[in-house]
């Protein structure tokens, strides 16, 4: 367990020590410039790793059981890659399909083992979607698979205090908001982020609803679970009924829920026993909120036709409150961000219109696409990657995926995602690594925007069945997994060299390590935290090495439930839902220890 005192020297080494970075085992581990994707490849699609040049020409594979070399290819001429500042080659072996285990090698350097078959992401697919289940609050977990153990955390949320006064609440009025996810590192539950994570699930399933299961994610003894939905609908669920917790009587919601001081890394959930507060009320969030109830309230109609119309009355509230409110809300009061994350948002438009969208896919109702007509000029915008606070992305998916929709606005906002898509197409053929990534996209949870971006390639592939599509997104995963100028995973437990110190208080509270985290990765931009600071101007560090793996640079090393979102939709696409894994092959082969004197 790691002690206030252990951060500080922590803290003290990661920022004074730079040139003992460069010499660390992780640094020779980015420079063996033997980049693979660390977890593996799919028979029948595109094969390549990217390996810095030093003069041969020639790569060959090697059977990692047998020692045998089984396939030889040659290098591509080398070509400069801006953003790691490397010269490269492409080891294409796109051809080779037989199932197993290999390593690369090139001259006297060897890759990271990595597999080929046709469901090599089924594990960290599940791992991802039980790291959910691991970020309960208000759930004691037991769980064998990875060692946690929390007794209850936070069970003062069934006294939350209000933390300001307006018509509806009064400061100090006590609600029940327990359950729900953490939302990152810290122990703050949040609207925002909660209604997006829940909406990416619950879009990964839609699109490939065979690729999940019950008794897929490996519960823990003792945690509660509706058996009669595929899991990932059981863990959402739980998501939600946190959420209807937030919900106000106007049809608003509170933005968040925590503690007024940021707790240590020595407090557990169960031991962080501080007063939790609710603070803020934010039309951006709520509106959040209402778009993912939309879509679980189609999404659950199969299963349990009750609790989806229980869904479509909560999204039906909050419609009717943002048709009341015209104006943006998003309140602020001194001391609300002290022990929180802001996730200000005060415009939500994009965010309205993604609720309208869902609304219009589930319910078919022309109200809703009367107001997407009546604001066909934000509708029709070029979108970005969709994020907690701009969501057009979203409302336009689910715009063009609607059933029943005027013929001649689908159209047009279908050619406004398409072209994006095609946009984000074009990035990844010239970047070195395949990464979407601009350079002026390397910023706060760059990892969560490349992912993002092979997530709308896969919805694109919903409108438009591009091979392209499904290929960028393939790309996107292989830089998750080391694919990357540091040759470095940024989902925890996946691969040779996954994050082991993310910026996390369970982990650092417990001793236990959770697989299926996303962690932010390269940040360029100067000031995410003093560590990423200070190793960015101790020096030139190229835009895309701009990471570090140390507990408290939570700009590069945090991991948050909707970063986390993005990679499950993606491994989720591409990973069928195996009855076959057990717990013993969702533990992790290697030991990942807390930080220590």
């Amino acid at each position: 367990m790691i002690k206030n005192k252990q951060l500080g020297r922590l803290v003290m080494a990661a920022v004074t020590a730079m040139s003992i970075w460069g010499a660390s085992d992780f640094a020779e581990a980015a420079d063996a410039g033997m980049h693979v994707d660390q977890v593996g490849y799919l028979s029948g699609y595109s094969k390549a790793a990217m390996v810095t040049d030093s003069g041969e020409g020639e790569f060959y594979l090697v059977d990692v059981k047998t020692g045998q070399t089984v396939y030889q290819g040659q290098l591509s001429a080398p070509k400069y890659d801006a953003m790691s500042e490397e010269t490269l080659r492409r080891a294409d072996f796109s051809d080779f399909n037989a199932a197993g285990t290999y390593v690369l090698k090139v001259g006297g350097r060897t890759s990271p083992e990595f597999a080929i078959g046709d469901n090599v992401y089924a594990v960290p697919a599940v791992q991802t979607l039980r790291s959910y289940t691991l970020s309960r609050c208000g759930s004691p977990i037991d769980d064998d698979i990875t060692g946690l153990k929390v007794k209850m955390g936070h069970p003062q949320d069934k006294e939350a205090q209000v933390y300001f006064t307006d018509k509806l609440n009064k400061k100090g009025d006590k609600v029940d908001v327990t359950g729900g996810w953490y939302d990152a590192g810290d122990y703050g539950k949040y609207t925002t982020t909660g209604a997006i994570a829940a909406a990416e699930l619950l879009l990964a399933y839609e699109a490939h609803p065979d690729h999940f299961a019950k008794g897929q994610m490996v519960f823990p003894a003792g945690v509660s679970n509706d058996k009669n939905l595929p899991d990932v609908l059981s863990e959402v669920k739980y998501e939600f009924d946190f959420l209807h917790k937030m919900m106000r009587k106007d049809g608003s919601t509170f933005h968040k829920v925590s503690g007024a001081q940021w707790p240590g890394f020595d407090k557990s959930p169960d031991t962080d026993t501080q007063d939790r507060f609710l603070y803020s009320t934010c039309s951006a969030s709520t509106a959040m909120y209402g778009a993912s109830a939309a879509i679980g309230a189609r999404v659950y109609q199969v299963f349990d036709a009750g609790y989806a119309r229980q869904l479509q009355k909560e999204a039906d509230k909050i419609w009717a409150y943002l048709g009341k409110t015209k104006e943006s809300v998003y309140r602020v009061d001194e001391g609300q961000e002290s022990g929180s994350g802001p996730y200000n948002d005060d415009n939500d438009i994009q965010e309205r219109l993604w609720m309208a969208a869902e609304m219009f896919r589930t319910t078919g109702d022309k109200k809703y696409e009367n107001y997407l007509a009546a604001n066909k000029a934000e509708l029709l915008k070029a979108p970005g990657f969709f994020t907690w606070d701009n969501t057009l992305a979203l409302a336009q998916f689910a715009y063009a995926m609607s059933q029943g929709a005027d013929s001649s606005l689908q159209a047009q906002v279908k050619k406004v995602y398409l072209d994006y898509a095609d946009l984000i197409s074009d990035k990844i053929s010239k970047d070195g690594f395949g990464c979407a990534l601009a350079q002026d996209e390397y910023t706060w949870a760059s990892t969560k925007n490349a992912m993002t971006q092979g997530d709308m390639l896969l919805m694109a592939y919903q409108l438009d069945q591009k091979p392209a599509y499904l290929e960028g997104a393939l790309a996107q995963i292989h830089y998750m997994f080391g694919r990357n100028s540091l040759d470095k995973s940024f989902l925890t437990g996946a691969g040779a060299n996954p994050p082991e110190h993310p910026h996390n208080r369970i982990h650092e509270s417990t001793g236990a390590y959770v697989p299926g985290l996303l962690v932010g990765g390269p940040n360029a931009v100067i000031g995410g935290d003093p560590d990423q600071t200070k190793y960015l101007e101790s020096g030139h560090v190229p835009t895309a090495k701009s990471y570090l793996d140390v507990l408290s640079s939570w700009s590069t090393n945090e991991y948050a439930i909707d970063y986390t979102g993005t990679a499950a939709y993606a491994l989720a696409w591409f990973a069928k839902a195996d009855p076959g894994i057990t717990a013993a092959q969702l533990k992790l082969k290697r030991h990942f220890p807390p930080v220590e004197n």
